[in-house]
């Protein structure tokens, strides 16, 4: 997509319809608008998975500190790790909070992403939404103040927690013994975010129940479990049904995906699996017609618990340094022409990384909007895939989960312990931030 066609989209997606004043506090619209087009800025730009859960979790933190900022019950932002909670900001005169956490989401979001200009230009399109609803130049002047000097704080805060010192930390070294991860086809693409388990997590675990969840040793012999489980995903693989080869598809969510076309191959933009789910919490709060605070709320309790979730996956993959299914049925010679279905993303293989970010956002939603809840996930549909309609969001973390064995790139063990692991973290997290 060129840049001039994305900022049009950009652009569009910003008009609204006007409000009166009474409504605009409620109003969660430029949280919508925020949100949408910060994926949209991710996927232009590639973000790796675990890099997009942080591009999502500190905006959606400064948007919420200053939402709950007057709160008399919980604070999300008080169970955070080492979180400055004397405010830096002096909440003085009248402001709109809306309008001051959208500004302090955007300062943070342009710290984040690398294409600010699109994101900067579709900010100053919001403006003109809130000056179009009759907002005093008084009480915008202040409520930009509030929302700048919180962001500021949340960036110092944020440039703590060991990202950039993990970008100077050193390469990932393949280790060559039996298996260990390979890099895999098409695009050989080096090993993503190998120490992405340093980054300081939102809440501390308490890891002896995760830890506890182990994969199934490695072994060659063709009566092993590991070797059954290699068998299993091919067999799955060479007898796909279309409904399979959908599922596999919808929750893909590669943003490195490479795809032949004739004699070259492209390179095809997808939505990260944090950015998939945060759609749904959009969603979600659409349907129930949550207002500024309570949308707030759910977007970012749902940031914090999938930022946690990638940061003990990472650190997992890259302890046990799994093989990747391909890698295994390819040089076991069980088929060595074989490719899975999907793509193999450039990173090792257990636990599932899908399995355990979507068990963990489902687990959210479920203590936020119920057990049983029936929804349309349309989060595909930019990606030229129809919708999906589920009986609850653990039932579509359940397909999620499964898809990467339809997809071939992951073990049924790794998925299903993945899936265990979300769960937990999901409840962890939780009973910090919410259930207290």
């Amino acid at each position: 997509m060129s840049s001039k066609k994305f900022f049009i989209i950009l652009l569009l997606s910003g008009f609204a319809t006007a409000l009166s004043a009474a409504t605009l506090e409620n109003d969660p619209y430029p949280l919508f608008f925020l949100q949408r087009n910060l994926s949209r800025i991710l996927v232009n730009d590639n973000i790796s998975p675990p890099v997009a859960s942080r591009n999502y979790v500190y905006p959606h933190i400064a948007a919420n500190d200053i939402l709950s900022h007057d709160s008399k019950g919980k604070r999300i932002v008080s169970g955070l790790s080492d979180y400055p909670l004397k405010d830096a900001v002096a909440f003085e005169g009248k402001y709109s909070s809306s309008l001051a956490a959208s500004f302090a989401f955007e300062e943070v979001a342009v710290r984040l992403i690398y294409t600010t200009q699109p994101f900067i230009d579709s900010f100053a399109v919001l403006l003109d939404w809130y000056k179009t609803n009759g907002l005093d130049p008084a009480l915008f002047e202040n409520s930009k103040r509030i929302g700048k000097e919180t962001a500021a704080k949340v960036i110092a805060w944020m440039n703590r927690d060991g990202f950039a010192e993990s970008r100077r930390m050193n390469k990932y070294v393949l280790l060559k013994s039996p298996g260990k991860w390979q890099l895999t086809s098409p695009g050989f693409f080096a090993a993503v975010e190998p120490h992405w388990g340093k980054i300081r997590p939102m809440v501390p675990l308490k890891k002896e129940q995760l830890d506890a969840l182990l994969p199934i040793p490695f072994d060659t012999a063709s009566q092993s479990s590991f070797y059954r489980e290699a068998k299993y995903v091919y067999d799955v693989s060479i007898s796909l049904t279309e409904e399979q080869k959908l599922i596999a598809s919808f929750w893909d969510c590669n943003p490195f995906a490479l795809k032949p076309v004739g004699h070259i191959t492209a390179f095809v933009k997808k939505i990260s699996p944090g950015g998939h789910w945060m759609n749904i919490v959009a969603l979600a709060c659409k349907r129930n017609q949550l207002n500024f605070k309570k949308t707030s709320e759910a977007l970012t309790l749902c940031a914090i618990t999938m930022f946690n979730a990638f940061i003990y996956t990472w650190d997992k993959k890259y302890e046990y340094d799994y093989l990747r299914p391909e890698t295994f049925i390819e040089q076991l010679g069980i088929d060595y022409n074989w490719q899975p279905y999907i793509q193999s993303p450039p990173f090792p293989e257990f636990p599932s990384g899908h399995a355990v970010i979507s068990n963990a956002a489902a687990g959210v939603l479920t203590a936020l909007f119920g057990k049983d809840y029936v929804f349309t996930d349309n989060t595909e549909t930019d990606f030229g895939l129809p919708e999906r309609t589920f009986a609850s969001f653990e039932e579509a973390a359940a397909e999620a989960t499964i898809s990467r064995v339809y997809g071939g790139i992951h073990f049924l063990f790794s998925c299903k312990t993945g899936q265990e692991i979300g769960k937990i973290i999901s409840r962890q997290t939780m009973d910090r931030l919410y259930n207290r």
